[in-house]
């Protein structure tokens, strides 16, 4: 069940972003740290309403963020969609040992069908480069590569989706 994460799944939602932390150090990915994404972070996601909880029974599993904002590297990209309005996709994560059970497909399911029922245009999202997994994920899902930007921790490629 995908619901609204609500300031009591703050710890668990923290709690999932540290251990996927631990498992991309060991795989040598080094794309989030103590710097990002942080605990406030979080708690702003969940505060606007924009974090949304993959949820087994009472565990929570997975979340990710869809809002309208993008980083301002954003705008150097040639992107499809020049009418209408793009979701944004932030933070996707999955606990580190629950990944390879469909928890990510379903949460971008989710995601892609909340777009088109408020009406948006298109899926705008980065990955980093070195994350394999998440760039097969949004490739086989059929996310057209837009460009390359920089951020703090290193290159990372942008997609998007026309709905």
């Amino acid at each position: 069940m995908i619901k609204k994460l609500l300031q009591e799944n703050l710890p668990d939602a923290f709690s999932i972003i540290e251990s996927v932390i631990r498992k991309m150090n060991a795989e040598k990915i080094e794309q989030w740290d103590e710097i990002y994404p942080n605990a406030e972070v979080l708690e702003e996601d969940i505060k606007k309403g924009e974090a949304y909880g993959f949820f087994d029974s009472t565990e929570l599993k997975g979340f990710i963020v869809l809002n309208e904002e993008y980083s301002a590297e954003y705008d150097s990209l040639e992107w499809e969609a020049y009418c209408g309005k793009s979701l944004i996709i932030h933070r996707l994560s999955v606990k580190a040992n629950c990944q390879g059970q469909g928890i990510a497909k379903g949460l971008m399911d989710f995601s892609e069908e909340y777009a088109r029922k408020k009406g948006y245009s298109s899926i705008r999202l980065d990955a980093f480069l070195d994350n394999k997994a998440a760039l097969n994920l949004y490739e086989k899902r059929g996310y057209r590569k837009a460009g390359t930007v920089t951020f703090r921790k290193g290159l990372f490629n942008c997609y998007e989706k026309i709905l």
